[in-house]
């Protein structure tokens, strides 16, 4: 899979930012750097055709089918640590109870987390409406 920085966020790369946490005071901010970093390693060895634009908020990787900071978070992915992540996914309208309506699932490990990770760009419906870049 192809995943880089979203370019309205281009001051540092997305391994650059996750990188930065890992030399961070607090246990909490080092353990969510690595397994991010571990996280979107995994991501990219993946032959898929999906492209994807991440974009952070927080310590949240958010995965966009475009790249712009205005598209749709249709993946929002957390990692606290090595065994506890936090996949939403943004419901097709057509499925959604209200506007933005999203599902989340927890995963304790990186391999749950990456399949998790592939049901909901597929689910989300988003990478089969993006317009190519």
């Amino acid at each position: 899979m192809l995943l880089e920085r979203c370019r309205d966020q281009r001051s540092k790369t997305l391994d650059e930012f996750y990188a930065a946490l890992t030399t961070h005071d607090t246990e909490v901010d080092r353990g969510c750097g690595a397994a991010m970093l571990d996280l979107i390693r995994r991501l990219r060895d993946l032959e898929s055709p999906s492209r994807a634009w991440g974009l952070t908020s927080l310590y949240r990787l958010c995965l966009l089918a475009q790249d712009d900071w205005k598209a749709p978070w249709y993946v929002i992915v957390v990692a606290s640590d090595r065994r506890n992540y936090t996949i939403e996914y943004l419901l097709p309208p057509h499925l959604a109870p209200w506007p933005q309506a999203y599902v989340r699932g927890t995963a304790n490990s990186e391999d749950e987390a990456v399949q998790m990770i592939l049901i909901a760009i597929e689910r989300s419906g988003g990478w089969s409406v993006a317009e190519p870049s």
